[in-house]
């Protein structure tokens, strides 16, 4: 990792750190730089009393599953969410009323320079679906509290329902698109619901008839594509009900 961030600085690249690839659409011109792969050999999952110490490159939901069946309460309901938890904590991740801010305690990050340091939680500075991370985020720890097994497996069980029978979560897409506006009673897949923007579509992009807030590919979607919709949803959610949606998903390329 240490000879990709110099390889990059020395050629004057850009950089990226990419885990599983979930809430981002890339151009289709691709990326012009270098993009670090976080997976293997940075998925450690530890359990140290209550407070879990874990690797940036776990899939979040292989983290809710292992903590719950060993009976800890915390990150239960980041069942659902697909990607690792280096991205979950860089952009403060959540999902059915949960997000990691509430539970880390330490973040190890590596600087652009190669230079490896600790960051208590004091440090940091959590919004939602948004942090003042810089870097690049190696590893956290995670302080949870104790539940029954047989409880959380159940709420999990739950939760993975309603998402499946709620989300085209089994569908090609770049995950949420955007955020919920703040201020407002209304989240965006309602506002876009609203607009009668369900089914929309450009090319192989289609807003998702099951939730209004995710954009699937239905086979044959470009990039450019989903870029149109994109733009579609804000002008018209802002024409009609004076709300300016915010991107969730980030724009790479």
């Amino acid at each position: 990792m240490v000879r990709a961030l110099e390889l990059a600085q020395e050629r004057g690249l850009p950089w990226i750190v990419l885990g599983l690839g979930s809430n981002v659409l890339v151009k289709d011109g691709g990326f012009p730089g270098v993009v670090i792969r976080m997976g293997k050999g940075l998925d450690r999952f530890e359990m140290k009393g209550a407070t879990a110490i874990v690797g940036a490159g776990m899939p979040t939901p292989i983290l809710a599953r292992r903590t719950a069946e060993a009976g800890f309460v915390g990150v239960e309901r980041f069942i659902g969410i697909p990607g690792t938890v280096g991205g979950g904590i860089y952009m403060n991740a959540g999902c059915h009323g949960a997000e990691f801010a509430e539970i880390v305690t330490e973040v190890t990050v590596m600087d652009p320079r190669g230079k490896v340091k600790q960051l208590s939680r004091k440090q940091i500075s959590f919004k939602y679906r948004a942090s003042n991370i810089e870097g690049i985020v190696l590893e956290a720890k995670l302080v949870l509290g104790e539940e029954s097994p047989a409880k959380l497996k159940e709420l999990q069980a739950k939760l993975f329902r309603w998402r499946k029978a709620g989300t085209p979560f089994d569908q090609p897409c770049c995950g949420s698109t955007f955020t919920n506006p703040s201020g407002s009673t209304k989240t965006a897949g309602m506002l876009i619901d609203e607009c009668g923007l369900k089914g929309f579509t450009i090319g192989g992009a289609q807003v998702s008839t099951l939730h209004a807030n995710y954009i699937i590919n239905k086979g044959t979607a470009t990039a450019n594509d989903v870029l149109k919709v994109i733009d579609h949803l804000r002008k018209t959610v802002a024409k009609k009900t004076g709300v300016t949606l915010e991107l969730e998903c980030k724009i790479i390329g």
